[in-house]
């Protein structure tokens, strides 16, 4: 229940903002190269998006949408290390360790990046296999008059049960990008393995507890997230006021124009400032944009509104990986009777897991 009190923390904030940036550099290098690969021209390309594509593109190759799809992967998986940033946050202030500093989380996340990376893949290969092997049998099935009835007389067995199967598989999949990295905050030894057993072993023991546990985090997340949203627009309102009080240029237009570089008209930009989806009580940003330019001090300006505005979708996230954390710790407490917070912090191992030593 205290997870948006505890996620609304400056170093948790600014660690999962730090990975969001970090996020939007891999998915641009990705997705740029992606356009070059298709022969298309990048310079009209960035006129037109700059460092935000988030547009619906179409790829005419089957390389540019692999190279693409790689980006869209990697992206997440940073975020990911983002999330584990924060989890390890809390799970060290729940050992006692509440000195455990923002760059030791980031410093801890990249080293666990091999862990976070190796899990889904193990998860995407597993699911990969599955569809293959289906694929053989569907080729088997194309003998004539036998393959009717092959198909038709394993249908329910194995082949409904595989499908079955898989499907749970890729459900874990999705759920593992909010919950992985907790479970791999908390698990001491960076191992791959470990992480995704206790993962199904949490949906599997616990569904009913992680589903609630989950859907308030999720509601709880974006109406807090709302509220700092406002707080920030109001700030912003307050300071551009302010400064234009001691007279000299106009600060409010100049805050407009650098909205102007920003794309505050997307769908996803008036969701950050909406409580939530379907419901209209918003605070619209579209009015507030000047069409003019002082130049390309604007630009410095739009970054720093970017830094708001992505400090608004990092509290949400530290929030979400807060919750999870939290759950984490209680089901792994009801399904094993283990108390994670009766661990020793980090910093009293023999290796320093900090610094990486022996």
């Amino acid at each position: 229940m205290w997870a948006p009190a505890k996620a609304f923390s400056a170093k948790k904030i600014f660690v999962v903002t730090f990975f969001i940036c970090l996020s939007l550099i891999v998915y641009n290098i990705f997705t740029y190269l992606a356009l070059i690969l298709d022969g298309e021209s990048v310079k009209f390309v960035f006129s037109v998006f700059g460092f935000l594509p988030f547009y619906k593109i179409i790829y005419s190759h089957v390389i540019a949408q692999l190279v693409f799809l790689v980006g869209i992967g990697f992206s997440v998986i940073v975020i990911m290390l983002g999330l584990l940033g924060v989890s390890i946050l809390e799970v060290e202030a729940l050992r006692g360790n509440r000195f455990f500093s923002a760059w030791e989380a980031i410093a801890f996340s990249f080293r666990r990046g091999k862990q976070i990376f190796l899990s889904e893949l193990a998860l995407i290969l597993f699911i990969a296999f599955i569809i293959i092997a289906i694929a053989l049998f569907g080729v088997v099935c194309r003998i004539p008059f036998i393959g009717a009835w092959l198909y038709a007389l394993l249908f329910l067995v194995p082949g409904f049960i595989i499908a079955l199967v898989a499907v749970f598989i890729l459900a874990v999949f999705l759920i593992s990008i909010i919950l992985l990295p907790s479970i791999a905050a908390a698990e001491r030894n960076g191992e791959s393995f470990t992480v995704i057993l206790e993962t199904f072993s949490t949906i599997i023991r616990q569904p009913l507890r992680w589903l609630f546990y989950t859907a308030y985090v999720l509601v709880a997340a974006k109406i807090v997230s709302f509220v700092y949203a406002y707080f920030c627009y109001r700030a912003v309102q307050f300071l551009a006021w302010s400064a234009k009080l001691g007279g000299g240029i106009n600060m409010e237009r100049w805050v407009k124009a650098g909205l102007a570089h920003l794309p505050v008209r997307s769908d996803f930009v008036r969701e950050i400032f909406n409580i939530f989806p379907g419901i209209d009580w918003s605070v619209s940003l579209s009015k507030y944009i000047y069409g003019g330019s002082y130049g390309a001090s604007t630009h410095l300006m739009a970054l720093m509104l970017f830094l708001i505005l992505v400090s608004i979708i990092g509290y949400f996230l530290s929030v979400v990986a807060t919750g999870q954390t939290r759950t984490y710790i209680v089901i792994r407490y009801y399904k094993d009777d283990y108390n994670i917070t009766a661990e020793k912090p980090l910093m009293d191992d023999n290796f320093h897991e900090s610094k990486g030593t022996s």
